[in-house]
């Protein structure tokens, strides 16, 4: 790829995102077409993915760009946690862990009073994650409250930054590894969520991240990640459960293993609560109402139609994997796919949704480039 189709692809993408960050209620449809555009481009970069020709190094140049805007957004944080406002998926899970700590089971709590219109119905207005999005959050979130919250995503992002680098690098290049994470810290929408908002899906993300790096090496411990991440919010795990699949049968029965063994923090909730479980996780988000960052508000007898299209989506992209066994970036690729596809598919396009997403689409993108 020459020097201007690289600067005009990612110029296409950071207006993408631009679009998506400034597209929000009211715009549900504007936001559908630039998420399915977003969504052909990743698997036009699942089309371009191809290994290297050689490990290219960054340049200085790249390093002090990626170094000025990690540190701005260092500075960024420290402004403020000092006065932290969170939004309700944060609020949440600190309530969640505290009642856990207690001994108290979240999903049978009047924790979520609001849900999406469905409060007023009692066996909705539990805790809306899985068990293990609390626990990543308590250690600080119990100590400092909200507060603790931002700190400890800014530890998920570091750990998103540090993963993307490792992940980059072995799909294609040091460069391309940079590169992916200088594209995530440009994208002004990732740290508002996670430095300001307090979103807290990057606890979902990163051992999906950390499982794509391990994957060739250790595909029962990739297969763990998954499971963990699925253990701390359904979305986006489930949806990268065909992306890790291993080359082998040998390979395909321990990540099959990893990812039984990742879910067992839930089991303890499915055994004591399965109704309360399966209405807040499941039932809640399969008969919510769109909302209106969704096109789907505005053509709610759509409905069927996208969800049997993701669905679709999800068997095609199980198949090539499972026949085809692509590389890293591809699989990435394939990933944001996944995900831009369920959040078309869904009741909503929150902003939070998109952190699904954008680390996997920076890493096939860098590759790319």
């Amino acid at each position: 790829m020459t020097i201007r189709a690289q600067m005009t692809a990612a110029a296409l993408f950071w207006g993408a995102i631009f679009l998506v960050q400034n597209l929000n209620w009211g715009a549900g449809a504007s936001k559908a077409a630039v998420l399915l555009a977003l969504l052909i481009g990743a698997l036009w970069l699942v089309h371009r993915a191809a290994p290297p020709p050689a490990r290219a190094n960054p340049s200085r140049a790249l390093v002090a760009c990626a170094g000025f805007l990690l540190l701005a957004q260092l500075i960024y944080f420290g402004l403020r946690i000092a006065h932290p406002h969170l939004i309700d998926m944060a609020t949440t899970t600190l309530e969640a862990g505290r009642a856990m700590i207690q001994g108290q089971n979240p999903y049978n709590l009047p924790i979520d009073t609001e849900a999406a219109g469905l409060g007023a119905s009692p066996e909705f207005q539990g805790y809306k994650y899985l068990p293990l999005m609390p626990a990543v959050y308590l250690p600080l979130g119990s100590a400092l409250g909200a507060r603790g919250v931002l700190a400890t995503n800014l530890l998920l992002l570091l750990a998103t930054l540090g993963l993307m680098l490792r992940l980059g690098r072995d799909a294609a290049s040091p460069r391309a590894g940079l590169i992916a994470a200088l594209l995530y810290l440009s994208i002004p929408l990732a740290a508002q969520q996670v430095l300001v908002k307090g979103s807290t899906d990057l606890a979902a993300v990163v051992p999906l991240l950390l499982g794509f790096s391990i994957l060739e090496r250790r595909p029962g411990w990739a297969g763990l990640c998954v499971g963990l991440s699925i253990s701390a919010k359904l979305f986006p795990g489930a949806l990268f459960l065909p992306c890790l699949l291993p080359a082998s049968w040998p390979e395909r029965r321990r990540y099959g293993l990893g990812v039984a063994l990742g879910l067992l923090p839930i089991l303890p909730y499915a055994l004591l609560s399965p109704a309360a479980l399966y209405d807040n996780i499941v039932l809640f988000n399969a008969i919510r109402a769109p909302d209106s960052t969704s096109w789907l508000s505005a053509v709610p007898s759509a409905a069927l139609a996208a969800r049997a299209a993701f669905i679709a989506l999800f068997l095609g992209v199980t198949a090539y994997i499972a026949w085809r066994a692509p590389g890293l970036a591809a699989r990435c690729g394939l990933g944001a796919a996944l995900a831009l596809g369920v959040i078309l598919a869904g009741p909503a396009a929150h902003h939070n949704y998109q952190l699904w997403w954008l680390p996997f689409y920076c890493v096939s993108l860098a590759a790319a480039l």
